[in-house]
């Protein structure tokens, strides 16, 4: 999934709180990015739920991440 990169808005250099709240609603939409790239070289597309869960399931666990939210890359490229 990726998205258009959005502009800051104009008053956004007048306030400093504001700036820097946009940065890290960016980072985190680059990690949150990065994270589902990173399902998919894991548990690619062409598996089914069941054979990607298994695969997910140790990562997840590692990472303190929900299994229904590993798969969802899996299942938004196949399920669009």
């Amino acid at each position: 999934m990726s998205t258009a990169p959005r502009g800051e808005p104009a008053d956004s250099s007048a306030d400093p709180a504001l700036a820097a709240l946009l940065r890290v609603v960016d980072d985190l939409a680059a990690s949150t990015h990065q994270v589902g790239e990173l399902m998919l070289e894991v548990a690619p597309a062409y598996l089914f739920d069941t054979a990607a869960a298994d695969v997910l399931a140790p990562l997840c666990d590692a990472i303190g991440e929900e299994l229904q939210h590993g798969l969802g890359p899996v299942r938004r490229i196949m399920f669009g």
